[in-house]
């Protein structure tokens, strides 16, 4: 989840602590059941495998690509250095990251 704009661990995070901060979660980034652009990309690339992790590594990237619409892959991996994927599809999830940027710039 994101507070203020920031990638945190939510399972490690007391909700009292974040109290009267702005919170995104992975349930709100569809609109009237149109998938966010990062939820079409990691679709499109394959990048959800098992989804364990998906919620944390889509929410990363939203996080990375607010802050830089036009990432490289090493902006990517860093990015989401701090998300575990047990299924190892890491290629798949690094290339999902670049097409959400493009998807995002195309308006897509």
């Amino acid at each position: 989840m994101l507070v203020d704009g920031k990638p945190i661990y939510a399972c490690m995070a007391l909700a009292v602590e974040y109290e009267g901060k702005p919170i995104e979660t992975i349930e709100g980034l569809s609109h009237n059941g149109k998938l966010h652009p990062i939820q079409q990309a990691f679709i499109e690339e394959d990048a959800l495998q098992c989804g364990f992790c998906t919620p944390g590594q889509i929410m990363s990237v939203k996080a990375l690509l607010d802050e830089n619409p036009k990432p490289t892959l090493e902006d990517v991996k860093r990015a989401l250095a701090g998300n575990l994927c047990r299924c190892g599809a890491y290629l798949k999830i690094f290339k999902a990251a670049l097409r959400a940027a493009e998807l995002m710039h195309s308006g897509g």
